[in-house]
């Protein structure tokens, strides 16, 4: 599964006329300390080398971290991806890995750049994004031939820097990355001055943004169970918006609409004019007596890789269920390994703790291979043929990720959660087992075409809060393709976005639907492109754009707040949102370090975040923050015994 990246595309700023006379702010800073670790994309308080203020030109920037080996010359990653020279810790290029094709930009057409830690563009599988200035460059060849004998076409010479990391074909006077040094090249380019200078227009920024996945949340639970197996964590494992989505950040009950939107920012550097923010949408609570009958299919994995513990968990989680039932809710049950059978198919349970469904749960067994295609298919025949009107209409995968699902699945999981007759099914993924033999591909291609929630369920106690506790918000929908627009003033610019998606085209945005009492929380660090600019009575406008899930009418909410009122306001959830982003960076850049050999330094910044978190906890009082802290305890002390 190739990982999906940011869509970046900052807007162009056209012409307004700003104040001559900025009333400055006073106060709102945080009140928190930065965490003390070199943050892939910076965040203004690295100590230790991060982008820091190089980052303030705008340049957004993802926080996935990878030590795939690749030769930029031989071009020699797996179809669909492109060897590209990237920074293993924000600053410059210094190793090379291999990237999703994410676009079709041959050279000489313009392209979005993802920042030196990420290094995705939309340029096609022979070019890179090149002379980048505020994210935006133009596309440029891969020199080919040798690193002795580099080729290039007529009038290009290519460009070999940073030890070998950079390969590219260029022109007499193209501008050069920031980040590049210079080892040998047959014809060096004149280097143009790249420094950040505030735009000589005055607009608005408008940005939209989404978490395509639907509350999905098996990143930090597979990071919880590698911790506790004693296994290092990979980089590109960490998806950081689950992470939030996984944590509580309940908001202020809202309103009688079905989802409000919010704001809350700190400044977090006077001097670089740096600050954090946490857009976010809340959906209306749900009373489990008020929600509609369930139709859930269950297409289960009793392959043989489930034997154990994944079965048991498998088990659990179906039995948790069970107890939340009610009377007139439909339950069918798939099983599928070599073969198939339907154990029930739509089966009308009695209540709670139904006797038919949990003597089918206690029959299941695991053996032989895996054919989950015709399990989906079986699924959601099931699904339609018993379909509520109006009802919670789910198809629910659980597997320990050993098959594969094949085109015709995802096409089948697509158009059955997009159905033009209002009948959408839509598809929850739940990982069990092992971290160390979980495959978290198959279910995170899923639960993308199916619009559902990705769970992952580690243990009794986790099955029991997502398929007891949390069931009926999981699956059910307070409002429908949500896009959330942030309206900002010209001088600002995102440094770093922890959620899914963002750009200034709503077209290229994919919406995501909210479920009941749960929040969509987008967590970022913005830069001023000259501190002196921030103006206390500018304002920031939060929107959100939603259909009602029943009528399908669009609906809206906005919030618009001054700076200076907004860094005085309410910011527990900043401070947590904080905790939680720092505390996954931090897991991203200790893989890092390991994965690169620097086993001490992976060490260090494991130790310095676990005194940092310890801190957090006892500044919050939050169990979840202790939770957090404990973990990251857990994982400096298996670091260092591994």
């Amino acid at each position: 599964m190739l990982r999906k990246s940011l869509i970046l595309a900052i807007p162009l700023l056209g012409c307004s006329q700003t104040a001559p006379h900025p009333e400055p702010l006073h106060g709102g800073d945080a009140e928190w300390p930065s965490a003390p670790i070199p943050q892939p994309g910076g965040d203004g308080g690295d100590s230790e080398g991060g982008d820091g203020d190089s980052g303030l030109g705008f340049v957004p920037s993802s926080d996935f971290a990878s030590s795939s080996e690749c030769d930029p010359f031989l071009q020699d990653c797996p179809e669909g991806e492109k060897c590209v020279p990237y920074a293993t810790d924000g600053g410059q290029f210094d190793a090379n890995k291999c990237v999703p094709v994410l676009g079709s930009g041959e050279p000489g057409d313009a392209c979005t750049y993802a920042g030196v830690v990420e290094a995705t563009d939309d340029c096609d599988a022979q070019g890179i994004c090149w002379a980048v200035q505020m994210s935006m460059g133009s596309c440029a060849e891969f020199c080919a031939g040798t690193a002795d004998v580099p080729i290039c076409p007529q009038g290009f010479s290519c460009l070999i820097a940073n030890e070998g990391a950079v390969n590219v074909c260029t022109a007499e006077g193209q501008p050069l990355h920031d980040d590049l040094e210079p080892a040998r090249a047959e014809t060096e380019p004149a280097r143009a001055d790249l420094e950040t200078a505030c735009p000589d227009t005055s607009d608005p920024i408008v940005l939209h943004m989404s978490n395509d996945d639907s509350n999905s949340q098996a990143s930090p639970i597979l990071a919880r169970r590698r911790i506790h197996e004693g296994l290092v964590i990979e980089p590109n494992d960490v998806r950081i918006y689950e992470f939030l989505n996984y944590y509580d950040l309940s908001y202020a009950s809202p309103t009688d609409d079905a989802v409000d939107v919010g704001l809350q920012m700190r400044r977090t550097n006077a001097e670089t004019g740096e600050f954090t923010l946490l857009l976010f949408a809340q959906g209306r609570a749900l009373a489990a007596a008020d929600r509609p009958a369930m139709n859930l299919v269950f297409s289960l994995d009793t392959s043989g890789s489930m034997s154990g513990e994944s079965i048991e968990l498998l088990e659990d989680s179906m039995t948790a269920l069970a107890g939340t039932l009610r009377a007139g809710d439909r339950v069918s049950l798939v099983r599928w390994d070599t073969s198939q059978a339907v154990l029930l198919a739509g089966h009308e349970v009695s209540g709670a703790d139904d006797p038919t469904l949990i003597g089918a749960i206690e029959g299941l067994s695991a053996s032989g291979g895996t054919d989950l295609e015709a399990g989906l298919t079986t699924s959601y025949a099931l699904a339609k043929q018993y379909y509520i009107a109006g009802g919670l209409n789910r198809v629910v995968l659980i597997s320990d990720g050993g098959a594969n699902a094949g085109e015709t699945s995802i096409d089948l999981i697509a158009a059955s959660a997009a159905d033009e007759n209002q009948q959408s099914i839509y598809l929850m993924g739940v990982g069990v087992g092992s971290a160390q033999t979980y495959q978290d591909a198959l279910m995170d291609a899923v639960t993308d075409a199916g619009k559902g929630a990705y769970l992952f369920i580690d243990s009794p106690e986790e099955a029991e809060r997502m398929f007891g506790e949390n069931f009926v918000s999981l699956a059910s929908v307070a409002a429908r393709d949500v896009k959330m627009r942030l309206t900002m003033p010209w001088y600002f610019g995102i440094k770093a976005f922890h959620g899914e998606q963002f750009s200034a085209d709503p077209a290229e945005v994919e919406a995501q639907h909210l479920a009941p009492a749960d929040a969509m929380s987008f967590h970022q660090i913005l830069g001023a492109c000259d501190p002196s600019m921030v103006d206390a009575g500018d304002s920031i406008e939060a929107y959100v754009d939603y259909l009602d899930p029943l009528t399908l009418e669009p609906k809206s909410d906005s919030l618009t707040v001054e700076i200076g009122d907004l860094v005085e306001g309410e910011a527990t959830q900043l401070h947590k949102a904080d905790v939680i982003v720092s505390y996954a960076k931090a897991l991203i850049v200790i893989g890092d370090r390991w994965q690169q050999g620097d086993k001490l330094a992976a060490v260090m910044i494991a130790a310095d975040m676990s005194a940092w978190l310890d801190q957090a906890a006892a500044d919050l009082q939050d169990p979840e923050v202790a939770d957090i802290a404990a973990l990251m305890a857990e994982y400096t002390v298996s670091l260092m015994s591994l």
